[in-house]
């Protein structure tokens, strides 16, 4: 009869122990599971953000060369004035390249997509810590910045349409329009415009200049982690 209790006794343990092994295998496997989903999720969220970087250093450097465009422009008329030259019909196109004006837009979708489930997913405390400081804090003053430096975009193309002579007829009684005046060089509304045209420029190409090195290093921080 003992030994009958003890064989029982050992064949239950056995099962006991079969049982735990397979809950903690079970629990292991959950686990592995779980760790490979999290991190297919972190890496494909860090993707996106990536990729929206990327963009955006593109959107950035097309700006920074429109600026230079109309920085180049501004020398080639301010020339012009101190030359004391008149204005022709082949300057007209030239002239409205005054009015280039660029649209600044980030793709925040990803990164605050991220935030939303939870920005704790992303595993390393570096890269968790670069993307909070640069879309939290890095990227606003930026943006503050642009638009302080391209808030007289509006105003300079008013006031470069307001040099324009009035309308009149001609002597075919055909209404002229959007005439620019000969002596427009020489008005001290068109040099103070000119001035004011080349701080934009200046300053919006100096402000994408110091930004893109702080876009490059988080984009290659995060491409660093992807490839690990």
């Amino acid at each position: 009869m003992e030994n009958k209790t003890s064989k029982y006794f050992k064949y239950a343990i056995g099962e006991i122990i079969l049982v735990v092994v397979g809950i903690l295998i079970a629990l292991q496997i959950n686990n592995w599971n779980e760790a490979k989903n999290n991190r297919a999720f972190e890496v494909k969220m860090l993707s996106e953000i990536e990729k929206g970087l990327m963009v955006d250093h593109l959107n950035l450097q097309e700006n920074f060369n429109a600026y230079a465009t109309l920085d180049s422009t501004v020398k080639y008329f301010s020339n012009l004035t101190q030359n004391r030259a008149t204005f022709h019909d082949s300057l007209y196109t030239r002239l409205w390249n005054l009015n280039i004006g660029r649209y600044f837009q980030f793709n925040r979708g990803p990164y605050d997509a991220l935030k939303s489930s939870g920005i704790d997913r992303v595993s390393n405390d570096n890269i968790r810590n670069h993307l909070i400081n640069f879309f939290d804090f890095v990227l606003p003053v930026f943006q503050t910045q642009i638009e302080h430096t391209t808030r007289r975009y509006r105003p300079n193309v008013e006031m470069l349409l307001s040099l324009r002579e009035y309308p009149y007829l001609d002597k075919n009684n055909t209404w002229i329009v959007n005439r620019i005046p000969e002596d427009i060089f020489q008005k001290p509304e068109f040099v103070w415009l000119l001035s004011d045209i080349e701080w934009r420029a200046n300053s919006s190409k100096n402000a994408i200049n110091e930004f893109l090195p702080k876009i490059d290093a988080l984009a290659q921080q995060i491409k660093d982690e992807i490839d690990r």
